[in-house]
């Protein structure tokens, strides 16, 4: 599915109906006296808050209805940059009303009341937390694994105290209707990490695969190749990811999102990654058998029917390019396809010999742009340019869908370039993991 205005505006809409819910709960119905206009400010505040962290919890949850809407990478964007304002909506509320006037500050006084007190200074240190792991987490040495569930926890205790704090104060939230009203919306959307984290868990049990062949690659690579134990294999488009957990159980904290490789009409499924960090180095020393659990497909990094390709790729970001190509292939697909990949040197590009061999099975145009390259190298050098892909651009450009997936330079670098050759933004489609 192509990207468009209307789903743009569609899911905007949504988002901000629903997180407003809140807001719109406290003034409905009869009012109370209006009180001076930056003390009601600062309440309004502190409900938008509230429903923007609440609606967290929707917009990655991983939900099939949303995620194949879009990719990964425009999802935890949103996810990163409203994060950001609701923490600032959620700060705003008690500076506001302690700056317009100083009595609110008994609302943190433990002598006034122990319990509030205590409450509500965990929000101040759990919105320090979730800031600061987010943007050290490297620093701090946590791993993906343990920042993503401190994450979770962490918004689902400034939620949950929040809703409290709404209902015990209670000036908006007087009427039973609306104390109700909002515990359901806002229970609702605590409920999302559950499904998230136990009933889909439970689901996918069901369906468990099995590492079948393990095959080292070029560049410190390895593809794991996975059969599924019950004969039921998710169906899923090239270009696609999934998350993969290595466990006996489903429930494990590692689980980690990468491309589907494989062509989407082989029986086996086929994930390449490079050797690094705890999950992916131990790719290589996995035993045959081994249990594994897949959750997708995820993303819209999808070519459409009678589209040709343009593939802007660089080291281990040519998997998603992978499954496209093997797919075509598969399908004896007549379509043209160009493929811009991007290494370091010769000796490190990964599917090398199998790329050369597609040139000879589907109509694709493999154009290699080695940073490190031998004085007798006749192909690309360098780093991949505006002026490098505008040598290799199609005549009828129009015709194409313009893929992006590698390093982030390399992106930023292809995604402006693409735009000043006067390609569409609705023909582009950048896929990024830099979030794991």
């Amino acid at each position: 599915m192509g990207y468009t205005y209307r789903h743009g505006f569609l899911w905007l809409f949504i988002y901000f109906v629903l997180a407003l819910i809140p807001l719109l709960l406290a003034i409905s119905g009869e009012l109370p006296i209006v009180r001076e206009f930056w003390i009601e400010l600062g309440v309004a505040f502190g409900f938008i808050g509230l429903g923007m962290m609440g609606m967290q919890f929707l917009f990655t949850g991983r939900f099939q209805k949303i995620a194949p809407t879009y990719n990964g990478d425009n999802m935890m964007q949103f996810h990163k940059q409203i994060g950001i304002i609701s923490i600032l909506f959620v700060l705003a509320h008690p500076i506001t009303l302690i700056l317009t006037d100083a009595s609110f500050l008994a609302y943190f006084d433990p002598h006034v009341n122990f319990m509030r007190a205590l409450a509500l200074s965990f929000v101040l240190v759990c919105l320090v937390g979730i800031i600061g792991s987010s943007l050290w987490r490297k620093a701090l040495k946590l791993n993906y694994e343990k920042w993503r569930l401190l994450h979770g926890l962490l918004a689902l205790a400034i939620v949950f105290i929040g809703v409290v704090h709404a209902l015990q104060v209670s000036h908006y939230m007087e009427p039973l209707w609306k104390k109700l009203a909002l515990s359901a919306t806002m229970g609702a959307c605590m409920y999302l990490v559950i499904h998230t984290r136990i009933v889909r868990p439970l689901k996918n049990k069901r369906h468990p695969y099995k590492i079948v062949r393990v095959t080292p690659e070029l560049s410190d690579c390895y593809t794991l190749e996975l059969e599924a134990m019950t004969g039921k294999k998710m169906h899923y488009l090239p270009g696609q990811y999934c998350w993969i957990t290595i466990n006996t159980t489903p429930f494990s904290l590692q689980q980690h999102p990468f491309s589907l490789c494989s062509s989407a009409r082989q029986p086996n499924i086929q994930l390449t990654a490079k050797a690094l960090g705890d999950f992916t180095d131990t790719w290589k020393t996995l035993p045959l058998g081994t249990t594994a659990f897949l959750e997708g497909p995820f993303g819209v990094f999808i070519p459409e029917p009678g589209a040709h390709l343009f593939l802007i790729m660089g080291g281990i970001g040519i998997t998603p390019a992978m499954s496209m190509l093997r797919t075509m292939r598969d399908d004896n697909d007549p379509r043209q396809a160009t493929l811009i990949y991007a290494n370091q040197d010769w000796e490190n590009i990964t599917f090398r010999e199998e790329l050369e061999a597609l040139t000879k099975e589907i109509n694709l145009n493999l154009v290699h742009v080695l940073e490190e390259a031998d004085d007798d190298w006749k192909g690309e050098k360098g780093l991949v340019t505006e002026e490098l892909l505008k040598r290799h651009f199609p005549r009828q450009k129009e015709k194409y869908m313009y893929f992006i997936c590698g390093p982030g330079p390399l992106m930023d670098t292809a995604e402006v370039s693409l735009r000043n050759l006067g390609i569409e933004w609705r023909l582009v489609y950048s896929e990024r993991f830099e979030m794991v």
